[in-house]
């Protein structure tokens, strides 16, 4: 994995974007420096770091990294990649923008995050207590799916003997091993794809499986594979929902392969975890989720399809551990934890949460199960 000394421009850079607590640094030719704090947008000032030219990030980049490396920067139009800067760890993508240079990096917490310091339930690690099936952990960019699917993965690697492997693009979390034996694969190192790197996972004998993003249909038919022969197959993917994150595995699929794919998904399907991070009333982040499981229900509305009908059963379903992003966002207003400005501009369906927040069919006690600690 690459390094890169903190006395480089770009390390210089990025140990001042750490000092201010930001998560994400930007950069494009002829325009500010940006960074990420607490998921907001800002801009550096430009008397503090100077809005570089095209010629001065890539004079900066070949600085930094190896010429292997820099070339395929600059020979690529797209490129993801991992690095170590001093002993802090980035996940960087590298892109062009009308012919220029551009990047975004993100630091990569060296803390295995646990449920609890994500402010997650502990009752979320029942969701990897079944020994095989799909879960996939989805939301939109930036909202914490990887970290929270590597905090299930760590919860594992606790409390139980098993052999994970995960196939990752690049590798963000190192796993160091305490019950659980872990071989971790990047694709474009150690494996071609997604696809051939879940393949040749299942011949390695692990009972978990771990892919870092469900990309393609290939990558989608080889995890639910995997799933049906047996393995506990824990993925992320980009979507806003849980109806959303449904659709868009099926529209992976050609028409005529679309309802084999919903009748493959609602066998191998234990759960999705769908995330946002919205701010609390420090305006710090915290976790608002929507959880779906397998029943009945769920599992009929998947295979036919009818995946209008997802919300209502999960909202029906309170007492089984599903509930819906609304239904979360009534307990964090209920706890005092967001605000009710906060709560009308994230919920799905205002109307309906302000009704229930006045008394009318809202859910009896929490959605969450308690912590057994609490």
């Amino acid at each position: 994995m690459e390094r890169i000394a903190n006395t480089t421009q770009l390390g210089q850079l990025l140990d001042w974007c750490r000092e201010q607590g930001a998560t994400d640094l930007h950069a494009q030719a002829d325009r500010r420096y940006s960074i990420r704090l607490e998921g907001k947008l800002r801009r550096i000032p430009p008397e503090q770091f100077p809005p570089p030219t095209n010629d001065v990030i890539l004079k900066m980049l070949r600085e930094a990294f190896s010429p292997i490396i820099s070339d395929r920067i600059e020979g690529q139009h797209e490129l993801d990649l991992s690095f170590y800067c001093g002993t802090s760890r980035y996940r960087a993508n590298f892109s062009k923008q009308q012919g220029t240079q551009s990047f975004s990096m993100r630091v990569v917490p060296q803390r295995l995050p646990s449920l609890s310091h994500l402010g997650l339930p502990e009752s979320l690690s029942e969701l990897v207590q079944t020994p095989r099936g799909l879960l996939l952990v989805t939301g939109a960019a930036g909202q914490g799916k990887s970290t929270t699917a590597c905090a299930l993965l760590q919860h594992l690697n606790e409390t139980m003997a098993l052999r994970v492997v995960t196939i990752e693009d690049p590798i963000e979390y190192v796993f160091e091993e305490n019950q659980c034996q872990f071989e971790q694969r990047e694709v474009g190192v150690d494996t071609d794809s997604f696809a051939n790197g879940i393949r040749n996972a299942v011949r390695q004998y692990p009972e978990v499986i771990f892919i870092g993003e469900l990309r393609d249909r290939l990558s989608i038919q080889a995890a639910m594979q995997a799933a049906e022969t047996g393995h506990l197959v824990i993925a992320t993917l980009h979507a806003d929902s849980v109806p959303q994150a449904i659709d868009r595995i099926r529209e992976f699929h050609a028409a005529s392969e679309q309802a084999n794919a919903s009748a493959l998904l609602a066998r191998s399907l234990n759960a999705i975890l769908c995330q946002r991070l919205i701010p609390d009333i420090e305006n710090k982040r915290i976790p608002c989720l929507e959880i779906m499981k397998r029943n009945a229900g769920t599992q009929e509305a998947i295979a036919t399809n009818d995946l209008h009908l997802l919300t209502g059963i999960i909202e029906a379903c309170a007492n089984a551990g599903m509930h819906s992003f609304d239904q979360h966002l009534i307990q964090l207003l209920k706890e005092r934890r967001v605000t009710l400005e906060t709560a009308q501009l994230y919920a799905m369906n205002w109307n309906r949460l302000d009704m229930e927040m006045h008394g009318f069919a809202a859910p009896a006690g929490g959605i969450l199960k308690p912590d057994r600690a609490r």
